[in-house]
């Protein structure tokens, strides 16, 4: 859910693109983030849900507190310094040391935190393992630390890895240019240039302590022992490049990391690094491979309640997309528009501050998926990228389109049987 450095910092962008001009309109039913589900997080309020989904614990453990969700499994929060304001890691005994599951990011309260679980629930044992779902600043900021500190291994996909250590050192005062292009090639006003630039580029790198210099490789597939219990890694895509899940194979649970959240949906986004990105497809292969998840596992997410309800909250966040989809085909079929002048088809809310930059790349993202299937094409005026509908989208199944694309589909999980 946080932002990978490719964005000026929050701080600096608060209330200012509030102006930035979209055309008037009603937008879909569902959008991201759902405001009262965002506002139940921050409450910490814990209600079953209408589409299925079972939350067993009917609170959330409070800094410095945890609570067992497994024999051996302690679930904890981290405290965020953005609007999505907690992190979930989980605690694995294993018996003379623990092996942790996320960090919460860099930062001051985020290592008061962990201080406090130390003092209160470590019980004097170190922790010999810190295991990353995935490269952003609340997953692996604290990694460093923790790692140092406690002389611990640390555990991560390659691609993951690779891409935290490009965006750390590429740190810098200076925004790159072709950020600044990739933002007003989607039309975001010009007027904003020297706002932007001055923002810098070490958003990343302020919320991620130093990395490991050395880490341990998860695969797809491959399988790892966390607790007394053997686990396999499920690698999802498009919310990050190789994200890691971890379903257990001795008993019902699943670490979905951000790949599967109970109460929100997590941002996929283009960014000017890779500008021809189609991340919404490799999420969407994801989801559907993630249905394979045998049972009805406890989901142990990143962030919001632990829930059971896996494959119901799977389709609902599949059929959010393919609502989105659908709105944004109708919007672009009365007139071609820039990204930024879709964001009424996809968004209910004004979307201002840094939140602007996550909904932008979540627009090239929809946008970019309905041309990789046939159903858009762009136009670029040697500025701005347009784009208009094309197609049928109702006779369209687009989830059998994008399993075709090239590079899209994933291996099933009952090949590792």
């Amino acid at each position: 859910m946080a932002n990978t450095g490719a964005s000026p910092s929050e701080k600096s962008m608060r209330g200012t693109m509030a102006d930035q001009k979209t055309p008037a309109g009603k937008g879909p039913e569902d959008k991201i983030p759902e405001d009262a589900n965002l506002a139940d997080h921050r409450a910490g309020k814990v209600r079953d849900a209408d589409d299925g989904l079972v939350f067993p614990f009917h609170k959330v453990p409070h800094e410095g507190s945890v609570i067992e969700v497994a024999q051996g499994i302690l679930w904890a929060r981290m405290p965020l310094p953005w609007s999505l304001d907690h992190i979930n890691v989980y605690l694995f005994d294993e018996g003379d040391s623990w092996t942790v599951i996320d960090t919460g990011s860099n930062g001051n309260s985020g290592r008061s935190a962990w201080e406090a679980l130390e003092e209160s629930t470590l019980g004097g044992k170190p922790i010999s393992r810190v295991i990353a779902t995935h490269m952003h600043p609340d997953h692996l900021g604290l990694a460093g630390w923790l790692t140092e500190r406690h002389k611990a291994e640390f555990y991560i996909s390659q691609t993951e890895y690779l891409l935290a250590n490009t965006l750390w050192m590429s740190a810098s005062a200076d925004f790159p240019q072709s950020e600044l292009d990739f933002l007003f090639e989607a039309g975001v006003d010009r007027q904003y240039e020297d706002m932007i630039k001055s923002a810098g580029f070490g958003n990343y790198k302020k919320g991620v302590y130093q990395l490991p210099t050395a880490f341990h490789r998860l695969e797809d597939g491959s399988e790892i022992m966390i607790g007394g219990r053997r686990w396999r890694t499920v690698m999802g895509r498009g919310h990050s490049p190789e994200h890691a899940c971890l379903m257990c194979l001795d008993e019902p649970l699943f670490i979905s990391g951000d790949q599967v959240l109970p109460q929100i949906t997590s941002n996929v986004s283009v960014y000017a690094r890779e500008p021809l990105a189609n991340p919404l497809s490799h999420w969407l292969a994801s989801l559907e491979r993630i249905k394979q998840v045998p049972g009805d596992p406890l989901v142990l997410p990143s962030h919001g309640p632990v829930f059971t309800g896996l494959g119901a909250r799977v389709q609902a966040l599949i059929d959010s997309h393919l609502r989105k989809l659908n709105t944004l085909h109708a919007w672009l079929e009365e007139e071609e528009r820039t990204p930024v002048e879709t964001f009424p088809a996809l968004f209910r809310r004004k979307i201002t501050g840094f939140d602007f930059f996550m909904a932008l790349g979540e627009a090239v993202a929809h946008l970019h998926l309905l041309e990789s299937v046939g159903l858009a094409e762009r136009r670029f005026d040697g500025e701005v990228n347009r784009f208009s509908a094309k197609g049928d989208i109702a006779s369209t199944d687009i989830m059998k389109a994008v399993m075709t694309l090239k590079g899209v589909p994933l291996r099933s999980l009952n090949d590792f049987d």
